[in-house]
């Protein structure tokens, strides 16, 4: 059965007393899931691991009808491979500002998942605090802003317990390039995770059309002037709606 499989199918095998605590079949899977070599094979993303972790802890199936006591060797087992499977996101080599949104809407659950919002912007995060050496880490919401400190060996519940510092509020996606402007930051790619969609389409609309003017100045702010005219970079702008991803947008 493929690793992807595997982790899919965690609960039902425990549900089928075919994993159970202590037993050779449970150990096998124990191994094969924190096996280094599996995992790069399957290519498994991090954020598959934190889904299988999180649904198999639950105890039951979506609808209720099959259901299991989690095995805590199997959930160590899973949390192990999720810090090992971040070797398998490739780097991009980019200037990174992840901004992630500290509203009241970041406490909510991710559909179709038992992963709060923030534990999954945590996870995000880390995936560029881990792999990209230029990254600069931000949590904001309305009329406020704080720079987060963090680093490569932090553990998903202290890089979550340190974005949800910040009091939450309403959202205003333009503080992150507001930010970048005033403190005269080089940046190739924005990230802005949120679980707000902005309220309404037509704010949607407008918002964006006050993000993409802010982005070209920003480009012209910070960008060197030659021979006379301006040379651009990509700067690409993404907005993660983490209720689920919605759309990003690029500029050039």
């Amino acid at each position: 059965m493929p690793l992807q499989s595997l982790l899919r199918f965690l609960g039902k095998l425990t549900a089928n007393k075919i994993l159970e605590p202590g037993c050779s079949e449970t150990q096998a899977v124990c191994d094969r899931i924190q096996c280094e070599t599996a995992l790069k094979k399957a290519k498994i993303h991090p954020l598959s691991l934190l889904l299988s972790s999180e649904n198999y802890k639950r105890g039951q199936g979506y609808q209720g009808k099959t259901k299991w006591e989690p095995d805590s060797s199997i959930l160590k087992a899973i949390d192990y491979a999720f810090y090992k499977s971040f070797m398998n996101v490739e780097p991009m080599g980019k200037r990174f500002v992840v901004a992630v949104d500290v509203s009241t809407s970041l406490s909510s659950i991710v559909p179709g998942s038992s992963v709060s919002t923030a534990v999954a912007a945590a996870a995000i995060t880390m995936m560029f605090v881990r792999t990209e050496l230029d990254t600069h880490v931000l949590a904001y919401s309305e009329g406020a802003l704080v720079s987060c400190s963090l680093s490569a060996d932090m553990t998903l519940a202290q890089v979550t317990a340190e974005l949800v510092k910040l009091p939450g509020g309403s959202t205003d996606c333009t503080l992150p390039i507001t930010w970048a402007t005033e403190n005269e930051k080089a940046v190739d790619v924005f990230i802005i995770l949120t679980n707000n969609p902005l309220w309404t389409e037509n704010g949607l609309r407008v918002k964006m059309a006050v993000i993409l003017k802010m982005l070209v100045q920003y480009s012209c702010y910070t960008l060197p002037i030659k021979a006379g005219s301006l040379h651009f970079n990509h700067i690409f702008f993404y907005l993660f709606y983490l209720n689920p991803l919605l759309w990003y947008t690029e500029v050039k």
